[in-house]
């Protein structure tokens, strides 16, 4: 089980000048079908085609919520394959009408009173998923040009961290899960500290029983890794960008522990 303990955040605010979705669909119309991306075996095509499924995922549990009605969210392979098989040009623009579909839902939503739709696991509000998609917007325009100065902004927000320690925790059929990540470990229990100063601390603390990831204002402790707020977030979601420093001053069952959850 993994779980996340967040404390009221004293970090920095997010960019508001930051457009996450007007700057990967810039992005994503610049980048031809065939541009190998930084997700493992996938094409822009194939991450557009995740994408365009997820919108249209997103918005039919929201429709059949208000028609009172639910169903088991659909596992990737089983929503996705359909759009992998669509025109490349046909797909991109499936995208921007599922896109559209979403919209509407998410207003639709958001309209209600603590409204909450069950997706992946997890009880999602209309802003959670508008968060959702900005999390996935810049990690995927990450994905298809790595770094520049626009995406390593958007990436460095902490609104997105706090955003993918809740979907770690919750969201259990992901891989990218530290559960997933950390199934095989057998070790004693660990406490590991990512600093990403002025941000807050992440700490990283597994149990025999479960594995925590929070958020805590930055101490005296010395931490087991340094990176910048950017490579951290990328660092969550199993990525690594080769041109940010990541230092490992962890030793012993901590540095065993970093390899396993965050290797590339």
């Amino acid at each position: 089980m993994t779980r996340t303990e967040n404390h009221t955040p004293a970090s920095l605010p997010d960019h508001a000048d930051v457009d996450e979705v007007g700057e990967f669909i810039t992005t994503l119309f610049a980048t031809p079908a065939h541009r190998l991306t930084a997700c493992r075996g996938w094409t822009a095509h194939e991450l557009v085609a995740h994408l365009a499924a997820g919108a249209a995922e997103e918005a039919d549990l929201i429709e059949a919520h208000f028609a009172g009605e639910s169903r088991p969210t659909r596992g990737f392979e089983a929503r996705e394959l359909p759009y992998r098989a669509l025109p490349d040009a046909e797909l991109r623009d499936r995208l921007v009408s599922e896109a559209a579909r979403l919209t509407v839902a998410l207003d639709k939503l958001a309209s209600g009173s603590a409204e909450a739709v069950l997706f992946t696991g997890r009880e999602m509000t209309a802003t959670d998923f508008a968060m959702h998609s900005r999390s996935e917007c810049s990690l995927h325009r990450w994905d298809l040009v790595g770094r520049d100065d626009t995406g390593w902004l958007m990436l460095s927000q902490p609104s997105l961290t706090r955003h993918a320690l809740s979907v770690l925790s919750s969201m259990s059929s992901l891989p990218e899960t530290p559960a997933n990540r950390l199934k095989e470990y057998a070790g004693p229990d660990v406490e590991m500290i990512i600093r990403s100063a002025p941000d807050d601390d992440l700490v990283v603390a597994i149990t025999e029983s479960a594995i925590a990831l929070s958020l805590q204002p930055i101490s005296d402790v010395a931490p087991d890794v340094v990176l910048d707020a950017s490579a951290r977030l990328l660092l969550l979601w199993g990525r690594r960008e080769p041109s940010a420093p990541v230092d490992v001053y962890a030793t012993g069952r901590a540095a065993e522990v970093f390899a396993t959850l965050f290797g590339w």
